[in-house]
């Protein structure tokens, strides 16, 4: 009779403990107002002391840095738990060969301590899995390569039109912003947000181009208009900041900025 009343005990706490556990695991959500492609530009993440990349980073190209649902505001705050025991995501790119292949030319992971796969799994961890409701894991990575791939000539569009590029402060985050939207998207009604690393050299404030948000619909179909947003993104309190576009430079198998500021 002891016996059974400490395994009933034991089963209660059990039980117990797994309701515990299924009330603090955040599940999908629904209400996101859009989703975020953001683009990063490799030379400014790069450039950064805290920052060591791979020696193999491609510098001459934007690369994606995740796709993350968004408010109605702007913001990206949605950050869900995934499940104690989730499907395995990584069978995503492993049953796709031609998917994994665009992964990794697209949507390779900068820093050396982190692998493509990590990358890809974190991302979806902390923002695919958000959205898994509406955006399952396939549609959610072939959703990435798909407008990434839509982007792909955004630097040369940026290059032709005098844009490119430059180790000074040349351009405007609104400057930027107007020509990405008329250039690149071909649409001067959809915005686009600029987000910078803010770094100080010499004596001057300096913010250099860190990504280009995208705003997607929240299924993934087509690009549409950013919400208009109070967030600065780290490039300052207004759209007419001066912004670095940098080239990056190698040197002795590290990669620093050159800044000639002025």
């Amino acid at each position: 009779m002891e016996y059974l009343t400490m395994l009933f005990a034991i089963v209660i706490i059990i039980i117990i403990m797994s309701a515990s556990s299924e009330l603090i695991t955040k599940p999908p959500i629904t209400n996101y107002h859009h989703m975020q492609m953001i683009m990063q530009w490799p030379p400014t993440f790069c450039g950064r002391p805290d920052k060591p990349c791979k020696p193999s980073v491609e510098m001459s190209d934007f690369s994606i840095h995740g796709l993350w649902p968004g408010n109605a505001t702007g913001h990206t705050p949605f950050t869900c738990n995934v499940p104690e025991n989730p499907t395995t995501v990584e069978k995503v790119w492993l049953n796709d060969r031609s998917l994994k292949n665009f992964l990794g030319l697209y949507w390779p992971s900068l820093e050396a301590r982190w692998t493509d796969e990590k990358l890809w799994k974190h991302e979806w961890a902390k923002h695919g899995y958000c959205t898994s409701e509406i955006v399952p894991d396939v549609e959610y990575f072939n959703g990435a390569i798909t407008f990434a791939r839509r982007l792909k000539d955004m630097l040369k569009i940026l290059e032709n039109g005098k844009m490119g590029p430059k180790n000074h402060p040349a351009y405007t985050v609104m400057g930027m912003k107007t020509f990405i939207s008329e250039q690149v998207l071909k649409d001067k009604n959809i915005d686009v947000y600029i987000s910078c690393d803010h770094q100080r050299a010499t004596s001057s404030n300096v913010f250099f181009l860190k990504q280009i948000h995208f705003c997607l619909d929240k299924s993934l179909n087509t690009f549409i208009s950013c919400p208009k947003s109070t967030a600065t993104r780290g490039c300052g309190r207004v759209d007419d900041q001066n912004l670095i576009f940098p080239i990056s430079l190698r040197t002795q198998g590290s990669l620093i900025i050159k800044d000639r500021i002025g």
